[in-house]
């Protein structure tokens, strides 16, 4: 007699299928996991970075304190090149949370001067040649760019010929502003400081940006003539407009004075370079350079802002004379008559 064999495999499909979807509620629980954890952490790195940039900012803040006091001393801005020097030092703002800004780097002699200027007011800064370990020197050229205005479109596209100058605003149709740079000696020539002698020892520069072509500028010496236009040209790489002044030995110094405003439009940025025979050269006592690291936990940020040190900027007034209350301009006039109508 056969033994009778149960096929019924019922209780076999119920737990695979069971257990595919145990597998597949487990997958899912997993990726909801990985999302979350994914968030959670986005969130956290975004909070960190805040954190590691305000203590940047700390650090720029503190390294700018003691660059401005230090300019009142004989040494002048310190240089610090390593994390690890002790002029400005890498300082904990917070032990738990760990945050802090870890390096700062302090460059005092630039490779270029960035200012900017509009027609309303002028930028005003000392110009000191050096080389690359602060000595001075004397520079054979200065090269002047700058750009548009911000959201206004950067091509040379009616800009005018050389030597042509609108009457107004509404006239000028050059998308780049034209720049006047002031350029005195800043030592030797005596005299004292009576208007004569600033006026003896200054150059009026009129950078003016040309449809087309340019040309390089020199400045044989300071006594005359007292305003040269230096025809400017566009660089459609960079859209900006850059002008060359050749400085021959007679107008050569170890000391500048610089002042920059614009006519009819504004310049957010001018960069201001320079060489001599040896090459490119750095600029003293004007601005400095502070590069600042800051970290919260394991996220870093770095901070790098141009401090300026020996700039000013000066207003330009609107008018020869100005007024601190309303002027009445009221009357009636006609022949042989004349009366006031103010109050």
């Amino acid at each position: 007699m056969k033994a009778i064999q149960n096929k019924d495999q019922r209780g076999l499909v119920s737990f695979m299928i069971t257990l595919i979807m145990m597998l597949v509620i487990s997958l899912i629980v997993i990726g909801f996991t990985q999302v979350t954890n994914r968030n959670r952490r986005e969130q956290l790195d975004r909070q960190l970075s805040m954190e590691a940039f305000y203590a940047a900012e700390s650090g720029v803040n503190a390294a700018a304190s003691i660059a401005k006091a230090s300019l009142l001393t004989p040494q002048g801005v310190a240089a610090q090149t390593t994390c690890s020097g002790s002029k400005y030092p890498a300082t904990p703002l917070s032990i738990n949370p760990s945050v802090g800004y870890t390096c700062v780097l302090v460059t005092p002699n630039v490779p270029s001067i960035v200012t900017n200027a509009n027609p309303l007011t002028s930028s005003i800064f000392p110009l000191v040649p050096v080389d690359s370990a602060g000595n001075a020197v004397t520079p054979t050229q200065l090269t002047f760019s700058w750009s548009t205005a911000q959201g206004t479109s950067a091509t040379s596209s009616g800009c005018q010929t050389y030597g042509q100058f609108p009457k107004n605003d509404a006239s000028y149709t050059c998308p780049f502003g034209l720049l006047r740079v002031d350029l005195m000696l800043g030592s030797g020539g005596g005299g004292g400081g009576s208007a004569a002698v600033f006026a003896a020892r200054t150059v009026t520069l009129y950078m003016q940006p040309l449809a087309s072509g340019g040309s390089v500028q020199t400045i044989n010496n300071f006594s005359a003539p007292k305003g040269l236009i230096v025809g400017s040209q566009y660089n459609s790489t960079t859209k900006t407009y850059t002008a060359t002044v050749n400085l021959a030995p007679a107008a050569q110094s170890n000391q500048y004075y610089m002042r920059i405003t614009t006519f009819y439009r504004d310049s957010p940025r001018i960069v201001i370079a320079g060489t001599n025979a040896a090459g490119a050269i750095n600029f003293a006592d004007a601005q400095a350079i502070i590069d600042v690291t800051g970290k919260a936990q394991d996220v870093l940020r770095r901070v790098q802002v141009t401090l300026p040190l020996n700039q000013y900027t000066s207003i330009t007034p609107e008018g020869a004379v100005q007024s601190v209350a309303g002027v009445c301009k009221q009357f009636s006039t006609y022949s042989g008559y004349y009366q006031s109508n103010c109050p």
